[in-house]
């Protein structure tokens, strides 16, 4: 297993630049944590709709085609799959 000596670290100068990202990183994950907890509702319906695009784009890859609410029951899972195979001519 790979161990990683964080001691190399401190001993590294790091310019203004690489500071400010550092800065920037911890103050957006600040932000993210406040907002996950006052607006827990809408994250999770942003998750839910970012579930059934992404299936959607992955099935329109793969030639599936379906309708968006059997899409929405599918992502949700209130329904079972149904395969239903086409000859092409």
């Amino acid at each position: 297993m790979r161990q990683f000596d964080y001691a190399y670290l401190a001993d590294r100068t790091w310019d203004n630049e690489i500071i400010s990202y550092i800065s920037k990183i911890h103050e957006y994950k600040g932000k993210q944590e406040l907002f996950l907890r006052q607006r827990p509702v809408e994250l999770n319906r942003l998750i839910e709709i970012a579930k059934i695009q992404s299936t959607e784009a992955s099935n329109r890859i793969e030639g599936i085609i379906t309708t968006n609410a059997r899409l929405k029951q599918l992502v949700a899972d209130k329904t079972s799959l149904r395969i239903v195979m086409k000859r092409k001519s």
